[in-house]
């Protein structure tokens, strides 16, 4: 195993692949989501919030980049993340089941673009 630490957009990363994930990638992922719900299907921000289980205060800050920095994605990402946000928009899918689609959206990410584990 290299023992260099992992970079994640301009960040020195030495947590565990997890943790990592957990304070960078999923914010993204949801500060994502949240921008598609908006600009896509014109959610208001409180709607937005609710369906994705957060607050409007949290859900502004996503918006703002204040939380979750927009972080560049391939097609299959930005595929996946549409089909989240199609289901949310349907209300075809549960809170549980956005969590497992998070889950495997970041899962995905950190496959593809070699980040968020040790090399």
């Amino acid at each position: 195993m290299d023992p260099r630490p992992s970079i994640l957009m301009g960040v020195i990363i030495e947590d565990p692949p997890c943790e990592t994930a957990s304070r960078y990638l999923l914010p993204s992922i949801r500060a994502m989501i949240a921008k598609k719900l908006i600009e896509k299907y014109r959610f208001t921000q409180q709607k937005a919030a609710s369906r994705l289980g957060m607050t409007q205060s949290a859900m502004s800050k996503y918006l703002s980049e204040k939380r979750g920095a927009i972080i560049n994605v391939n097609e299959e990402i930005d595929r996946l993340a549409d089909g989240v946000v199609k289901s949310i928009y349907e209300e075809k899918i549960t809170q549980e089941e956005f969590v497992a689609q998070l889950c495997n959206i970041c899962m995905k990410y950190r496959n593809d673009e070699n980040i968020c584990r040790k090399r």
